[in-house]
């Protein structure tokens, strides 16, 4: 999530279009990137919060694909997540003592 904050939709799309959307035209896939970001689904870290869980599923029932909403603290767990925050952490503050 945080390479998605520093790059551009161009740059986005790019990186992901030959192993995931191979068929899709850059101009969909920039245009979808951007909306996800108007909609504030890419947050700087990977921890979903019940704001965030509860933001995602006020965009699927606005697409009419959710019929039932979930109960935050029967599906998500945040351990892994925070894990691997503070692993990322880690590195970037040892790659900008080596720089």
């Amino acid at each position: 999530m945080l390479w998605t904050q520093s790059h551009s939709a161009e740059e986005i799309a790019k990186s992901v279009k030959p192993p995931q959307f191979p068929d899709t035209e850059d101009e969909v896939l920039v245009t979808l990137i951007n909306r996800y970001r108007e909609q504030d689904s890419w947050k700087p870290d990977l921890i979903i919060t019940e704001e965030g869980l509860n933001h995602m599923m006020d965009i699927m029932e606005l697409a009419g694909e959710l019929e039932k909403r979930a109960d935050y603290n029967s599906i998500v767990t945040t351990k892994f997540a925070q894990v691997a925050m503070k692993n990322i952490k880690k590195i970037n503050l040892q790659m900008a003592r080596n720089s």
